[in-house]
């Protein structure tokens, strides 16, 4: 075997054992939250929201991103507090004041700054929404997550086995129509297996739901691909050893959970 090849499976083999250390702490915990509901998943989405907005500021403006991430993280725990609370009404002022501070202190990438602080903050509220509701919030909140990780499951197994033709290598030469394809297939195997054994039959509208929200998540990964590459860096951190940063393991969620809102706030939409 050439050098350069053993070299290649090495790194692979090194790299490995801590991605599978990481998934196995991540994974457990992040379904306990989500079963047991607040206040456990509350501050957990708080701690992973602004672990997110760190990362994203950070390559966004990296000679002020501490002060900007501490005023984001503190007016996202602020609207949090009042959503929870039942004062909706007050949440704009302080994400709004947070996306100011960052687009003021970012420079040259000050849109993307403030951009990034918006995004996070409305899906960690949306996510936040999503869990509280008084009958299927839990439901909702495990079809998503299971939704978007079938949908990079299967993204990655058709993309591997089929190829073809690539989806967008400008922003992520890995990723093919074959993958998005496959990925919206499992979704909608999601969709179907949660109604099933929710409601007692298929609904076929969950179904195509699922599906358009694979490609949503499909969207928001490649979206942050294209900030990866417009900041020339491989991973948005090193907080996940073996997995990169925050941002690279919930890009999918965090386009998902604000169109699922959407769609469930103000379309009705019900899986039972």
């Amino acid at each position: 075997m050439p050098s350069s090849e053993a070299e290649r499976l090495k790194d692979n083999n090194s790299g490995l054992k801590p991605r599978i250390l990481s998934a196995l702490v991540m994974t457990p915990v992040a379904i306990a939250a989500v079963w047991f509901g607040s206040p456990y998943f509350d501050i957990l989405l708080f701690v992973f929201s602004a672990g997110m907005m760190w990362e994203w500021v950070r390559m966004c403006a990296p000679q002020s991103y501490n002060g900007i991430s501490i005023v984001a993280a503190v007016a996202l725990g602020v609207a949090m507090v009042m959503q929870i609370a039942g004062q909706p009404e007050y949440i704009p002022m302080p994400i709004a004041i947070s996306v100011i501070i960052a687009s003021a202190r970012a420079g040259r990438s000050w849109f993307l700054a403030g951009f990034g602080v918006l995004y996070v903050s409305l899906a960690a509220l949306a996510a936040l929404w999503l869990r509280d509701q008084d009958h299927d919030g839990l439901l909702t909140i495990m079809w998503l997550f299971f939704l978007v990780w079938a949908t990079d499951t299967g993204g990655y197994a058709f993309g591997k086995t089929i190829g073809g033709p690539k989806l967008a290598p400008r922003f992520s030469p890995k990723k093919t129509w074959a993958g998005l394809i496959g990925g919206m297939v499992c979704a909608g195997v999601i969709g179907g297996i949660i109604t099933y054994f929710s409601a007692g039959q298929i609904s076929w509208t969950i179904v195509a739901v699922s599906m358009f929200l694979a490609v949503v998540a499909q969207i928001g990964d490649l979206g942050e691909s294209a900030l990866k590459r417009h900041f020339k860096v491989k991973d948005s951190s090193n907080l996940i050893p073996g997995h990169g940063g925050l941002l690279d393991r919930a890009d999918g969620m965090l386009s998902v959970f604000p169109v699922a809102f959407v769609i469930i706030c103000f379309a009705g939409l019900a899986l039972r």
